[in-house]
């Protein structure tokens, strides 16, 4: 039986089992100056509000975290931030220096902008645009968004059809804003934490199928979302609310119970085993006929 662990490390989902990757600049100059982003004004305006203590309702305030861990300040904090943020927005893309967004980098790196302001500077690049957006269809340019910004797949046809019509009406930036400036995205990553594939792990209300669309929409950790295609991956489960197969990767393949030389109790199936014998005897017949030819030549000469 697979472990849930096993699975996350065949598909490239190491990073869910570790701790997340936050920064901060310890100039921190974007909280002294005017909100430039709704969801940072929402999460001004919440704060000033005088809550009771108790559970918090959406519809009092649904973009305040309710705790924020203390992010890293480091320069190596900086750079793992950085990298991990190319790597998850772009879909484990290989990236060139020419591709990376090094306005923002700097923005970042002073303070200007948080980690929030850096991701959704990120998905409405040029590059971004070009690999998730001009090249592929409407289903999946969504179900990427989801994946890049809020770190699941959707839930259910219904999501995919609402950012559909927000692209449709308002333009792909729309989109980007709404997720990045939503209170899942505030509660779930705050401002200073990198987004991460988290629907490999069991979030509280999740269904079974959220994991097996994780896999699906993944695939593995040598893949990058640019060379998986440009159609939706997840379309045709969500259409019919059916849960996705799980498929390995074909590097993975000899890890995992299913695969034919899977070790067993420390020992090969059955069948290899009888095979190895008899190819073992097979082998020790035919060097004894050659030794014996051999041999039978040296004497008849």
């Amino acid at each position: 039986m697979l472990s849930s662990t096993s699975v996350i490390t065949s598909f490239g989902g190491e990073r869910e089992v570790k701790p997340s990757i936050s920064y901060k600049s310890a100039q921190n100059k974007s909280s002294h100056s005017a909100a430039l982003h709704n969801s940072e004004f929402k999460r001004r305006q919440c704060e000033g509000m005088k809550i009771a203590i108790g559970p918090r309702l959406h519809n009092q305030c649904g973009s305040k975290v309710t705790f924020e861990e203390y992010p890293e300040t480091s320069s190596e904090a900086l750079e793992q931030a950085l990298s991990a943020a190319y790597q998850h927005v772009y879909g484990n893309a290989h990236v060139m220096d020419n591709e990376k967004s090094i306005s923002l980098e700097a923005q970042l790196r002073d303070g200007r902008i948080s980690i929030q302001d850096f991701i959704r500077g990120l998905a409405k690049s040029d590059f971004y645009k070009k690999n998730f957006y001009d090249k592929c269809s409407p289903e999946r340019t969504i179900e990427l968004d989801f994946k890049h910004l809020l770190g699941r797949t959707p839930h259910d046809q219904s999501e995919i059809t609402k950012y559909i019509e927000i692209q449709a009406s308002q333009g792909h930036h729309a989109v980007i804003d709404s997720m990045v400036d939503s209170a899942e995205y505030s509660e779930t990553f705050g401002r200073n934490t990198v987004p991460y594939m988290r629907s490999w792990l069991s979030q509280a209300g999740s269904a079974q199928a959220a994991f097996n669309r994780t896999a699906a929409i993944c695939l593995g950790y040598a893949y990058s979302d640019k060379a998986i295609g440009i159609n939706s991956k997840l379309s045709q489960g969500l259409k019919t609310k059916q849960a996705d197969s799980i498929v390995f990767p074909h590097a993975s393949k000899l890890n995992f119970s299913g695969a034919n030389l899977i070790l067993k109790r420390g020992k090969p199936p059955a069948w290899i085993r009888k095979s190895a014998t008899v190819l073992t005897i097979a082998g020790t017949i035919e060097v004894a006929r050659i030794i014996l030819t051999v041999a039978f030549s040296a004497f008849a000469s």
